[in-house]
């Protein structure tokens, strides 16, 4: 190709007319690409701008937040540095009485401080200056009197100094808080505090006063029942023997002769007005319920002949009442061995066999109920003894406590034949069906329960659980056996609380399986639980002797 200025002038001008038009659209191009990243940059920096508008107003926010709860905390800050003038925030002018919006220079802020509190004040500021360790925070406290009101005010300080260190002046910071509101409502609660001690040592007085009272009350009752006790067995063991007497004569006279029925009839009505004399302060029942007959009535089933000869242990004091009960005891087909007194009982019992016993409660060197205690801490089948107490009392009080110690039954002086007959038949009966029940319980939970209380308190909780128990216990078995849910559940959950409360997990367990298996089977057998509630309670005496009382 040839030079352009070798080329006719036409042409030339024509080539250079196309490399300018060319040109102009390049220089278009690149303008538009120009414009359009302007465009870019400018819709760019808006969005920036918007970011940063909304980053301010947001820390404006936080800011205004942070001032309003230091304000409504009543808190400020402080801070300063070597050579520098300590700066406040706002608040700190607010907590001294300043009006609100007052720059709080340091000149203002010592001006509005009453000069008493500033000299208190600058003293403190020296010792933390000179003497407290830096790097630590330190707490000091300051009644100031307010500027605005005159009105007395308590400042909290925490204040820290850094020592400088390289490329850093050491620093003071820290806040303070008005705290005479806290300072008001912790007085008003030691107030409140020491009115409620007051009122708990007013409570104790007038427990102790009441438990003086309840103890002569039952002082007094306590010797209530031991002259009726003695009177009944001064009373009644010659009655015995004459009420024996006669009926072994009616069996040797045939009871026909019209000299003997007038005798017998003078007997009875001298036992009748004795038993009325002694039981007149009874409040228990003066006759067996029901449930107590029902449980003295032999079932058909299990009527068996004492031609078996039994072997009876009669230990009884006195010689003549000795004398018939033994008579009366052959009358019957037993074989009798007779000890005199309660240590002689037990000794017999852990020597010999015995069906039965019979124990009389008054007796000297060591009483009924002692003995028969004795004879249930005994190993093996000895301490399963039955034992009939015979008692001098029909008091209701006195029949339950003998059976608390582990009597089987109870018979009241005089004895006649029928009721010793059937007696002597249900604890055999009563031996050979049912089985020695094991009660469970966490011992551990159940000398908890009562060393958390005070000793005066623990035999009334012992009752008081017992009874719980017992009374629960029936509620479940009835709600069970009529078919009430509401109260079913009602009960055992009262049921499963007191339990828990004193470790018997054995009634837990055993009400937690009849429930379950109750859903699946409405007609399923209470007799495990029964007999769980029963083997607890049995229990309950002899375990709280053994864990509670030895260690009181």
């Amino acid at each position: 190709m040839s030079a352009l200025e070798d080329l006719p002038l036409d042409e030339q001008a024509r080539i250079l007319k196309i490399r300018l038009d060319r040109a102009e659209l390049a220089l278009l191009d690149a303008e538009s690409a120009l414009e359009a990243r302007m465009k870019e940059l400018d819709s760019a920096n808006k969005d920036l701008s918007q970011r940063e508008n909304e980053l301010v107003e947001r820390l404006d926010i936080e800011s205004r937040q942070l001032l309003t709860a230091l304000s409504t905390a009543n808190m400020a800050t402080i801070y300063g540095e070597k050579d520098k003038p300590f700066t406040a925030s706002s608040g700190a002018g607010v907590l001294l009485g300043l009006p609100e919006h007052t720059e709080a220079t340091p000149e203002r802020l010592i001006a509005a401080i009453h000069p008493l509190d500033r000299d208190r004040i600058m003293r403190a500021a020296i010792e933390f200056f000179t003497v407290m360790k830096p790097g630590v925070e330190h707490r000091f406290e300051h009644r100031i009197r307010r500027y605005d009101n005159n009105a007395t005010h308590w400042l909290n300080w925490v204040i820290r100094r850094d020592p400088a260190d390289a490329g850093r002046n050491s620093a003071v910071y820290g806040t303070v808080r008005d705290i005479t509101l806290s300072r008001a409502n912790e007085r008003a609660v030691r107030s409140l505090q020491l009115r409620a001690e007051r009122r708990v040592k007013e409570l104790n007085r007038l427990s102790g006063q009441l438990s003086e009272e309840q103890q002569r009350t039952a002082n007094a009752l306590a010797a209530k029942t031991q002259f009726l006790s003695d009177m009944a067995h001064e009373i009644r063991t010659p009655l015995n023997s004459l009420n024996g007497g006669l009926e072994l004569l009616s069996d040797a006279v045939g009871g026909q002769s019209r000299d003997f029925n007038v005798v017998r009839q003078a007997a009875d009505q001298l036992l009748e007005i004795a038993t009325k004399l002694i039981d007149q302060s009874d409040s228990g029942p003066e006759t067996l319920s029901p449930k107590e007959v029902e449980k003295l009535t032999v079932p058909p089933q299990f009527v068996r002949s004492l031609e078996q000869a039994p072997r009876v242990l009669l230990a009884e004091d006195t010689e003549s009442n000795r004398y018939v009960i033994e008579r009366i005891l052959g009358s019957i087909g037993c074989e009798t061995v007779t000890v005199t007194n309660g240590v002689e009982a037990v000794e017999a019992v852990r020597n010999q066999a015995f069906d039965v016993v019979l124990m009389d409660v008054m007796m000297p060197i060591m009483d009924g109920e002692h003995a028969t205690q004795a004879i249930r801490a005994l190993s093996g089948p000895a301490s399963r003894t039955p034992i009939i107490g015979v008692t001098a009392h029909s008091l209701q009080a006195e029949r339950e406590r003998l059976l608390s110690s582990g009597m089987t039954a109870c018979l009241a002086k005089p004895v006649r034949r029928d009721a010793l007959e059937t007696a002597i038949r249900t604890a055999l009966i009563a031996r050979e069906a049912v089985q020695p029940l094991n009660a469970r319980f966490d011992h551990e939970l159940f000398q908890r329960v009562f060393f958390d209380l005070p000793e005066a308190y623990r035999d009334r909780m012992r009752e008081a659980a017992k009874q719980d128990i017992s009374d629960y216990g029936e509620q479940v078995l009835n709600a069970a056996k009529v078919g009430d849910d509401e109260a079913l559940s009602r009960a055992a959950h009262s049921l499963k609380g007191v339990s828990l409360n004193v470790g018997a997990v054995g009634i837990v367990e055993e009400l937690s399986r009849y429930r379950e298996t109750l859903v699946g089977d409405p007609s399923f057998s209470s007799a495990q639980l029964r007999a769980e509630i029963a083997a607890s309670l049995l229990a309950f005496d002899d375990l709280y002797g053994a864990l509670v009382g030895e260690a009181q």
